[in-house]
């Protein structure tokens, strides 16, 4: 295993095809890759699949790629060590689950002046008056994807989330309250967390 990072993609990709290349993996092996996004993932497969006279150069193909987000590769990294007995084969925080979950929440929470913002954004979603719950499927999803991103990239916001502090914690150490308009994010998060049961 490899860990190669930095904050420049393109080197980062020219490094990665190197590297593929001085150290191919063997025959039906996958290579694991983790991005930041799934768009993130699919701008690599076209890259790595340049051919390799090309400006700059690709391996000529792109098979037999594991890409994955940050967040999906620790789970399996428990499941790896812990084992499979020991953890579950998703983790009750993963995109897919949450997105369910927060679809069966969201009119739980509605009538809570938190959530006003999410409220005026849902109602002519209600299948009583016409809507097929497609908004509420919609935003569902992008906030379990919004929370998978911030597992991975702001675990300190959640842990103060969590522990009732409606703030937004930054890399100087300060920490402003969150703007009253984005306080549902908080109470939603510990909406979920309660529904999951923290272990």
């Amino acid at each position: 295993m490899v860990v190669l990072h930095g904050n420049h993609l393109e080197s980062l990709r020219t490094l990665a095809v190197e590297w593929m290349r001085r150290a191919p993996l063997a025959p039906l092996e996958n290579e694991t890759i983790l991005v930041q996004s799934n768009g993130m993932a699919q701008w690599l497969r076209h890259a790595l699949a340049a051919p390799p006279d090309a400006d700059p150069p690709g391996c000529g193909i792109a098979a037999a790629l594991d890409m994955q987000l940050p967040s999906r590769f620790v789970w399996s990294a428990y499941r790896a060590v812990l084992g499979a007995e020991a953890v579950p084969l998703e983790s009750p925080y993963g995109k897919r689950p949450l997105t369910w979950r927060l679809m069966r929440l969201l009119p739980e929470c509605l009538a809570q002046e938190a959530f006003a913002p999410l409220r005026q954004f849902l109602q002519d979603d209600d299948p009583g008056q016409g809507g097929d719950l497609r908004k509420r499927f919609q935003l569902a999803e992008r906030l379990a994807d919004l929370f998978d991103q911030y597992q991975v990239y702001r675990a300190d916001w959640l842990t103060d989330w969590a522990a009732g502090r409606d703030i937004l914690r930054d890399a100087r150490g300060q920490e402003p309250e969150l703007a009253r308009g984005q306080r549902w994010q908080a109470e939603l998060w510990r909406l979920l967390q309660a529904d999951i049961g923290v272990a």
